[in-house]
C-alpha cells in the first residue's frame, strides 16, 4: 500500500475516534495525524511513525497504537 493510502485510512481512523469522543470542532484530522506522525514516539522503539509506515506491517503498527492511545494504554 502507497504512503498516501496509509495516510489516508489512518486519517479516517482518527476522525472516527474524534467522532466517538464528542465535540469535533475545529478538529482537522490530517492535520492533527501529519503533525503526530514525525515525531519520535517511545511506544514505537523511538522510531517516528511515518518511517514506521515503510515496514510490510507499519500500518496495522501505527493503527494499533492510535489505538491504544485512545483507550488510554500506553503500551
Amino acid at each position: 500500500m502507497a504512503l498516501e493510502e496509509d495516510i489516508s485510512a489512518l486519517t479516517e481512523l482518527v476522525q472516527g475516534m474524534v467522532d466517538e469522543s464528542g465535540d469535533q470542532t475545529g478538529f482537522d484530522a490530517k492535520v492533527w495525524l501529519y503533525s503526530g506522525l514525525t515525531g519520535v514516539v517511545p511506544a514505537l522503539g523511538h522510531r517516528r511513525p511515518i518511517d514506521v509506515l515503510n515496514e510490510s506491517d507499519g500500518l496495522e503498527v501505527v493503527k494499533s497504537l492510535l489505538l491504544r492511545a485512545q483507550s488510554g494504554a500506553s503500551s
